[in-house]
């Protein structure tokens, strides 16, 4: 490259002669025709390649024909690093790396010159969700073997994360139902319209747009042409909206929904009140049986002598028992009326949330399991604000992705803040080491006072973790987790692309597969294999 003459004028006026290097954007291709040499020999992209080439992705090849018909795929090998090394370096986006695989030269190396389009990489995923979830484990064996999960310890910590879906797009049961009939009768509106054009003759050329949004008397460009499209737009929707409302009768009817309180409430309520009417007529039966030994003059050798239900002792207890469970059951169809429950038609397996810095989002309550050097054991997504129904399921799916690996027995106790705190989660989790806060997190790490006896079901637990030992190794928890939410987050940002539950979950185990390819790779460059 030629230099050029410059000159410099400084503050002072005075004009120095400066020499640059010359620039020219027209010239030919400088890079060596090995491609081999495009890249240092540690560079990122070739790591990837390398860690790659030790996973089992014949699964990959059996989702495609064999007849060699049709235009043939990209190979699922060079796919799969693709995406590794885009996401290591937190591009997301199948457009971005689409654009990553002209401008970035790792990706040009990684595909061999060759660009797929953000259509390939999208399709890609969604035609290999099942494989790559189970990418993560392969990934986890491979830390496994290089010895680079250590310690016996894991900790389990959920955090919010935001979907693809808009918060505003919540509706309650009514909301649907209200839409649900619009679009029933925009859809019969517009079977009624196409046929009678098609009857008459009259029927204008397809609207080239998807109409979605528009119902009859829009003035929009879907107005009067184009039904079949607008059709198909509606009944997608109404498919939406009916996914969106039978998520919503699931919610209530799950243990901790508004149908479910209302319905033990009612139980309850029912309960108290049967229980109520047979003391009472117990009792009734009682002092007509003395009345009638009072008649016959016999003398009565049955206790004292019975009161009316109505001055009873038992009987007031119970019907005092009564009023509270019709109070409790008052209490809980209030609460379901003045804050009904809601669902996003939007994307109904998400949730709205209490977000971490206030307010709420719409997403999902991620949860990790972590162990030493912050190597990921499990990641789950929890559709539920509330961490203590997650507990089993993340323990559960950790030994069994630690089994996979190559691990087992290898994690001796589990550790969770109170925010996992069940007495059921105690009982299903017994057979295992598991050490949850039933206080404080302050009080249980040591560095506050303990106040209050635990609720029932709790005192075993309390116990394990009064003990020294018990403290000690509790006071490992945040250590070992919380850095790997902030790690996580850090690369990758608080925020999941993909609806649905099947996408987001493929999502999260791919984000989960990165981190701990990060790991590998990291543990590779500070423990080199020794050469032969």
């Amino acid at each position: 490259m030629s230099r050029a003459p410059g000159l410099l004028l400084l503050r002072d006026n005075t004009i120095v002669a400066r020499w640059y290097r010359s620039v020219h954007p027209d010239q030919g291709c400088l890079l060596p025709a090995d491609i081999r040499s495009w890249l240092p020999p540690d560079h990122l992209a070739w790591q990837v390649i390398a860690a790659t080439g030790q996973l089992d992705l014949s699964r990959f090849a059996a989702a495609y024909r064999a007849d060699g018909q049709g235009q043939a795929p990209y190979d699922p090998a060079m796919m799969v690093a693709l995406l590794l090394y885009c996401y290591l370096k937190a591009i997301r986006s199948s457009r971005k790396i689409a654009a990553a695989c002209i401008d970035d030269l790792g990706c040009r190396v990684i595909g061999g010159g060759a660009a797929p389009s953000h259509q390939a990489v999208a399709t890609f995923i969604r035609r290999h969700r099942p494989e790559i979830r189970r990418l993560f484990v392969q990934v986890l064996a491979l830390l496994a073997a290089g010895g680079a999960v250590a310690g016996h310890l894991a900790a389990v910590d959920g955090s919010p994360v935001s979907g693809n879906a808009s918060r505003f797009a919540n509706l309650t049961g009514n909301q649907l139902a209200a839409q649900i009939a619009a679009v029933e009768a925009a859809i019969e509106a517009e079977a009624d319209a196409w046929l009678a054009g098609a009857a008459a003759g009259t029927q204008q050329p397809l609207w080239d747009g998807d109409g979605e949004d528009d119902l009859p008397g829009d003035d929009g460009p879907g107005a009067g042409g184009g039904v079949p499209r607008r059709l198909a737009g509606l009944a997608a929707r109404l498919t939406r909206l009916r996914a969106a409302q039978g998520k919503l009768a699931e919610r209530q009817a799950a243990p901790g929904g508004a149908a479910a309180r209302i319905s033990a409430a009612q139980d309850a309520a029912d309960a108290a009140a049967r229980r109520l009417a047979e003391a009472e007529a117990a009792q009734a039966a009682k002092v007509e049986k003395y009345q009638a030994a009072v008649a016959a003059g016999k003398p009565w050798r049955y206790g004292k002598v019975p009161l009316p239900a109505g001055q009873n002792k038992k009987v007031a207890r119970l019907a005092q028992r009564a009023r509270n469970a019709e109070a409790r059951l008052a209490a809980a169809r209030a609460a379901a009326a003045a804050s009904p429950a809601k669902v996003s038609a939007t994307d109904p397996d998400s949730r709205l949330l209490p977000a971490k810095n206030g307010g709420w989002l719409q997403g999902w309550n991620l949860q990790l399991t972590a162990a030493r050097r912050q190597v990921l054991l499990a990641a789950e997504l929890h559709d539920n604000p509330a961490d203590t129904g997650a507990l089993t399921q993340m323990i559960t799916t950790a030994a069994a992705n630690c089994d996979l690996a190559g691990l087992a027995g290898q994690i001796r106790a589990w550790l969770a803040g109170n925010g996992y705190a069940s007495a059921a989660s105690f009982k299903e989790l017994e057979h295992l080491m598991l050490l949850v806060a039933v206080r404080r997190e302050a009080a249980q790490a040591g560095r506050a006072d303990a106040a209050g006896a635990p609720p029932e079901g709790w005192e075993k637990m309390a116990t394990r973790l009064a003990t020294p030992a018990g403290k000690k190794l509790y006071q490992r928890r945040a250590v070992l987790v919380e850095p790997a939410f902030a790690q996580f987050f850090a690369r990758f940002g608080r925020y999941l692309n993909y609806r649905g539950r099947d996408a987001a979950d493929t999502e999260i185990k791919l984000l989960a597969t990165v981190h701990n390819l990060g790991k590998l790779l990291d543990y590779r460059r500070r423990h080199p294999a020794p050469a032969t």
